[in-house]
């Protein structure tokens, strides 16, 4: 059902969550030098976590997610490890090789690689168009 290159995108993903849960069960995730709302440094304290889905063309991974609370101007943020976009649930391997296989492939034929459990497509077409418009070169 994937070809070499899906499986290597797979692999990889897979890698980096795994490696990023041992980094955050084993306590290693570093706190950012300031904050990402006001960019002051020095009142950063940790604000427990939640979990969070990424999405991949094989399987759903569930990855906790370390927050930091600013003191100083009150807000609260996740620390989204770099294989994970902001607001988006697929991970940034899986859409970056969509839309380069957008290239060469239908969107029907694009969609159809995502499969769910009960081996129907789960990949919106309009999702695609959104994010090759985004993306895309």
């Amino acid at each position: 059902m994937y070809d070499t290159k899906e499986s290597a995108v797979e692999q990889t993903i897979e890698q980096k969550a795994k490696d990023y849960c041992a980094c955050v069960e084993e306590k290693r995730i570093p706190k950012p030098e300031c904050c990402q709302v006001c960019g002051r440094t020095g009142r950063l304290r940790w604000r427990g976590s939640y979990v969070r889905s990424l999405i991949t063309m094989a399987r759903t991974y569930t990855l906790p997610i370390k927050r930091v609370f600013c003191c100083f101007c009150g807000h609260t943020f996740g620390l989204l490890p770099d294989f994970v976009m902001k607001f988006y649930h697929y991970a940034r391997e899986t859409i970056l090789y969509t839309v380069r296989m957008l290239k060469s492939h239908t969107f029907e034929t694009v969609a159809g690689k995502f499969i769910a459990e009960r081996k129907k497509r789960c990949l919106a077409i309009l999702t695609l168009y959104f994010w090759r418009r985004k993306f895309a070169g």
